[in-house]
């Protein structure tokens, strides 16, 4: 799917050539669709994505890609497809970023010719903020004759959220050596980050800490008539009044049709643990109401875990229960900041899924853990596998975990 004017999409200029024409750019991969995301209706299947420029200023907006389910299915030669670029209809004065379109396992909306809808969230914008974005798709069933269906959107009030900080592990910001972080502790010692990086000098380090990123909608799901979503959020509590990422929730019920659609917030309400953060929230839930929210969970005192939380129209989120403990610190080459420029990163996405009455999920969490000399392995043929438990330069892992809630 290319992005940049020269395949029938639209030329959003991310970065042109001075006085070049669609049909004669210098640039053909201009813009770069990040972060995608699917979701789909009885009409349509629909990915989304955040539109870079791969050189100019940054960020351009979200990008809506409607194809036709009926095309996709009968695998048909040429398949009807529309973008919407949600500059061209923003939401109070702002383009969409990072539209999670509704995923349903069981039911679809038929109101309106068939919708299609999707969330998305301000504070990425604004630092803090008390709205949602509800992006309606709307008479989707005109994909089915190759016609185009009409995307609006509508401002919902909820409770406050904030992009937080970045999330502790256990010796975050020290040099604890008694603990095993030997990716760091190799670039540290002179033969190790000789051997890794052809530096023949050691680099000090510090034990990393990891990015829960900012407060975009993560995963949308449609079920028991109405849209369950959950988002990161920077949080503070009476019992623990150091800020750290906790997680937002919301169940919505969307209410008319096309451009007059607005939500009715059902629940909402924060998921928070004293002395951790909760990060990367995926959100799903069964027709019959019963949702779960999943997240890794990480402390001064709690490894990179996978946890998860039931979730509930009438009372809200219960208790965290941990799935999986984590066996180690994350030690990955985006935290180390002398050497590889110090941009923790955790993955970007969690997932959640129906399967009747049950939910999958894949969470990332750290499963193994070893020390300097085992990560060294003699500098022979397995160094930084930790004897095949990990890649030299990262040791996070994906729990994939099914529950009924």
């Amino acid at each position: 799917m290319q992005d940049d004017g020269t395949e029938g999409t639209p030329n959003h200029h991310c970065n042109p050539a001075p006085g070049a024409t669609p049909a004669g750019r210098t640039h053909p991969t201009a813009c770069l669709g990040d972060f995608p995301h699917i979701g789909a209706d009885a009409n349509g299947f629909y990915v989304t994505t955040n539109e870079f420029s791969l050189f100019g200023p940054g960020f351009h907006a979200s990008q809506v890609y409607a194809f036709s389910k009926s095309d996709l299915v009968r695998l048909a030669p040429a398949v009807t497809l529309f973008q919407f670029d949600t500059a061209d209809t923003p939401a109070a004065g702002l383009p969409g970023f990072t539209l999670a379109p509704a995923v349903s396992a069981q039911s679809f909306v038929t109101a309106g010719g068939g919708t299609e809808y999707f969330l998305s969230s301000f504070a990425v914008f604004t630092g803090l903020d008390n709205r949602l974005a509800l992006w309606s798709l709307s008479n989707t069933q005109a994909l089915n004759s190759g016609s185009a269906p009409t995307l609006s959107n509508a401002i919902v009030t909820v409770e406050q959220y904030a992009n937080g900080p970045l999330a502790r592990q256990p010796g975050s910001q020290t040099n604890d050596q008694t603990k095993d972080w030997p990716l760091g502790q190799c670039i540290e010692n002179a033969n190790c980050n000789l051997f890794l990086n052809g530096l023949p000098f050691g680099v000090p380090e510090t034990i990393g800490r990891i990015n829960g990123n900012d407060s975009r909608v993560h995963q949308v799901t449609y079920a028991n008539g109405k849209l369950w979503t959950a988002l990161n959020t920077g949080i503070a509590s009476t019992t623990d009044p150091s800020v750290r990422v906790g997680i937002a929730f919301f169940v919505l019920l969307p209410q008319g049709t096309g451009a007059a659609t607005t939500a009715k917030v059902v629940q909402q309400g924060y998921v928070a643990v004293d002395g951790a953060s909760v990060l990367f929230p995926a959100t799903a839930a069964t027709e019959s109401g019963r949702g779960m929210i999943s997240f890794t969970l990480t402390g001064n005192s709690d490894f990179p875990s996978v946890g998860y939380v039931a979730l509930d129209a009438v009372v809200g989120a219960g208790d965290v229960h941990i799935v999986k403990p984590g066996a180690g610190l994350q030690d990955g080459f985006t935290e180390y900041t002398n050497i590889f420029g110090g941009r923790p990163r955790w993955g970007d996405y969690g997932a959640a899924a129906v399967d009747g009455n049950s939910i999958w999920f894949a969470t990332e969490y750290i499963a193994q853990s070893c020390n300097l000399a085992t990560y060294e392995a003699g500098f022979g043929p397995s160094f930084g596998s930790c004897g095949g438990t990990r890649a030299s330069l990262g040791n996070w892992a994906t729990r994939i975990v099914k529950l009924t809630p």
